[in-house]
C-alpha cells in the first residue's frame, strides 16, 4: 500500500484517498477521484447562458418592455450557468 504526504499538513495520506484525513485538503494523486470532477467551466455553459437569457429576456420584454428585458435576460443567463455549475459540483 503506497502513501504520500499532504502538502498542507505533511501527514501521511493513503494514495487511494481523495482528501487528507487530517486537514481535508483534496489530494491530487488520489486514484478514486471522479471523472466528472474537472476544473473549469462546464462545456455546455455558453449554450445554457444563451437559452436561459433569451427565454427570460423574451418573457420580460413581452410582459414589461425591452429596457427591462435585456438586463433580466443577462441575469437569467447568469443564473442558468450558476445552476449548471452548482449542480455539477454538488453531485
Amino acid at each position: 500500500m503506497s502513501s504520500e504526504r499532504c502538502p498542507n499538513c505533511h501527514e501521511t495520506v493513503n494514495a487511494r484517498s481523495v482528501h487528507c484525513d487530517a486537514c481535508g485538503l483534496p489530494v491530487r494523486g488520489g486514484r478514486s477521484m471522479s471523472a466528472r470532477a474537472h476544473a473549469g467551466i462546464h462545456p455546455a455553459a455558453p449554450i445554457v447562458f444563451v437559452v436561459a437569457g433569451l427565454a427570460i429576456g423574451a418573457a420580460a420584454t413581452l410582459v414589461v418592455n425591452l429596457a427591462v428585458g435585456i438586463p433580466l435576460g443577462l441575469l437569467g443567463g447568469g443564473i442558468g450557468v450558476w445552476m449548471l455549475e452548482r449542480g455539477r459540483r454538488i453531485i
